[in-house]
């Protein structure tokens, strides 16, 4: 009734039955002590007075701490579920920040990401290493005679060779494209080589096949070492322009620092 719990009218009911208890002992104790009965008005009085005053207080102040304890739990559960979505929302923003960094089709750094990566490698970055620059062959004549997503399967299959190949401290991503950049962090020319090699011959043997028909999956790669801190455009360009000597030069190949390096070196 009127919004108050069964468990307080019970209290309720309680402490007024207490209060009458109370106040009519009292009565019968103190009125004898005073020479009077304790009988008529008075002790009517000391029943109706408890009944009157004692119920509606006792009700309303049980009721209103019901009403502030529900209130707390409340907002306990509120805080707990704000809590929740404070950390979704910090999930979900971790979640955005690493999708805004990535090339959705293949998983590597997208162009902006590597860039901005390489950036902040260049100007503190002393030892050696090497930028290579990966582009896959004839990769319009695979859209052509198979279809785009084949295309982006071999995309996807290219990338994941590039996965396998290269280190935790390395750097690659998709920069637009058919084309790929890989930063060969603290890479003497030894393992430049090496890992240049061996990420050509992987995707050469790509085994991907559509309607039947093997699909010719293969890359160019122009590689540029360097020493000590670099400019990654200035980098970058001198890769670039190795990759097109090696395109030039027949595809499916590698110009390392300027020179065709043989079909494998590992």
């Amino acid at each position: 009734m009127f919004g108050v719990s069964r468990q307080t009218w019970i209290k309720s009911a309680l402490v007024t039955a207490g209060s009458v208890v109370a106040s009519v002992s009292i009565v019968l104790a103190i009125v004898p002590l005073l020479g009077g009965h304790p009988d008529g008005p008075g002790f009517w009085m000391s029943v109706v007075c408890p009944l009157v005053i004692a119920g509606p207080a006792s009700l309303w102040q049980l009721h209103q701490k019901d009403v502030i304890l529900r209130q707390r739990d409340e907002l306990a559960r509120m805080h707990v579920e704000l809590e929740d979505m404070h950390i979704e929302l910090r999930r979900l923003h971790e979640d955005l920040r690493f999708r805004a960094r990535r090339d959705a089709l293949t998983g590597g750094l997208n162009r902006e990401a590597l860039f901005s990566q390489l950036g902040a490698i260049g100007p503190s970055h002393s030892g050696s290493a090497a930028l290579l620059v990966i582009d896959a062959d004839h990769f319009k004549r695979i859209n052509d005679a198979f279809g785009h997503l084949v295309g982006d399967e071999a995309l996807r299959r290219i990338a994941a060779c590039i996965g396998d190949t290269v280190e935790s401290g390395d750097v690659w991503g998709r920069i637009g494209g058919e084309e790929f950049v890989v930063f060969l962090a603290d890479a003497d020319t030894t393992r430049a080589l090496h890992v240049t090699d061996r990420l050509r011959r992987a995707v050469a043997g790509i085994d991907l096949v559509a309607d039947g028909r093997r699909v010719p999956v293969s890359v160019s790669i122009g590689a540029a070492t360097v020493v000590g801190r670099f400019d990654p455009v200035d980098l970058f360009r001198q890769a670039d322009e190795y990759l097109y000597l090696a395109k030039d030069g027949g595809r499916d190949r590698i110009v390392f620092d300027g020179r065709e390096l043989a079909p494998s070196v590992a």
